[in-house]
C-alpha cells in the first residue's frame, strides 16, 4: 500500500487527530516543546504526601539548552531541591 493511500485513509478516519487531541489534553505543554523543537526539561520540585513527584516544566529558546542545564545545576545545589534519600514520601 502506498504511503499516500495510507495517509488518506488515516485522515478520513480521524484516527491521528484523535490521538493528537488525546495527547494534547494530557500533556499540552510538553507537546508544545516537542512540536516547536524548543529545548525543555521537567524538574521534580515537590513530592506529595502520597509520594508522587510534582514537576515544573521549563523551556528555553532554541539553541540555549545550556541555560536549562545551568538552572538544573543551580537547583540541585540548593537546599530547596528534593532530598530523595531522606524523604520518606519519595
Amino acid at each position: 500500500m502506498k504511503l499516500t493511500r495510507l495517509a488518506n485513509i488515516l485522515k478520513k478516519t480521524g484516527f491521528v487527530e484523535q490521538l493528537a487531541n488525546k495527547s494534547l489534553m494530557r500533556t499540552p505543554f510538553t507537546q508544545l516543546a516537542n512540536l516547536t523543537g524548543q529545548p525543555a526539561m521537567t524538574l521534580p520540585m515537590h513530592v506529595t504526601k502520597e509520594g508522587l513527584p510534582c514537576g515544573v516544566q521549563v523551556m528555553a529558546r532554541r539553541g540555549h539548552e545550556n541555560l536549562l542545564y545551568q538552572l538544573a545545576g543551580e537547583l540541585e545545589g540548593t537546599s530547596d531541591w528534593i532530598d530523595v534519600k531522606n524523604n520518606p514520601n519519595y
